[in-house]
């Protein structure tokens, strides 16, 4: 269940961070744009990598190649909006994230999975909260009334950082990790119809 959960907020916020740059595409030129075309790719690509490893155990080729695929397509989406430099951020960023991804999926035991998938989805929500939180930032500067720049120039000083809402980042933070942990249990906890199996066969003499 857990691994269902996790492919389905990486493809979900996947698809809300290339909306929100293509929203904002005036706002990232130069460097903004490349780290956050990078940052994307590398971090959805290396998640989804760990996925297919574990979906396609035993199997590298396989995984390796489909989250390749991804690569491509996902580099080319969040960076499209940016340029050529930032698509060739995206996909390079991308590649290195999903082939380490592949190969860290199919290395870990299957005991482990789970807990490999909350610490990936974890990080993988964070660092995106980070992404949209830089294009937020990005812009609240340029709302900033042009007296205010010059001021803060002179002054050699900068801007303050853009306000944190708290009921936005409950949701985008909060609210799936809750999930992601309720899916865990779910997937730990023996159904009610069925016993746990006990630690140790007992044999009749």
């Amino acid at each position: 269940m857990l691994l269902n959960m996790s492919m389905l907020i990486v493809f979900i916020y996947t698809v809300l961070c290339i909306m929100y740059v293509q929203a904002n595409r005036h706002l990232l030129a130069n460097m903004t744009g490349t780290v956050v075309a990078m940052t994307t790719g590398l971090m959805s690509n290396l998640t989804i990598g760990v996925i297919l490893g574990m979906l396609f155990a035993q199997n590298l080729v396989m995984s390796t190649g489909i989250s390749i695929l991804f690569c491509f397509l996902i580099g080319y989406m969040v960076g499209r909006p940016l340029g050529l430099l930032a698509i060739i951020e995206g996909i390079g960023g991308g590649i290195m994230g999903g082939v380490h991804g592949a190969m860290l999926g199919e290395m870990i035991p299957i005991k482990q999975w789970d807990a490999m998938l909350f610490i990936m989805d974890a990080m993988y929500i964070a660092v995106t909260a980070l992404v949209v939180y830089l294009i937020h930032d990005r812009k609240h500067r340029e709302e900033q009334p042009a007296a205010a720049v010059k001021a803060v120039k002179a002054a050699k000083d900068s801007f303050s950082a853009a306000p944190v809402r708290t009921s936005f980042w409950m949701i985008y933070i909060v609210l799936p990790v809750v999930v992601l942990c309720v899916a865990a249990w779910l997937g730990h906890s023996p159904s009610g119809w069925e016993r746990p199996s006990p630690g140790h066969d007992m044999h009749s003499m």
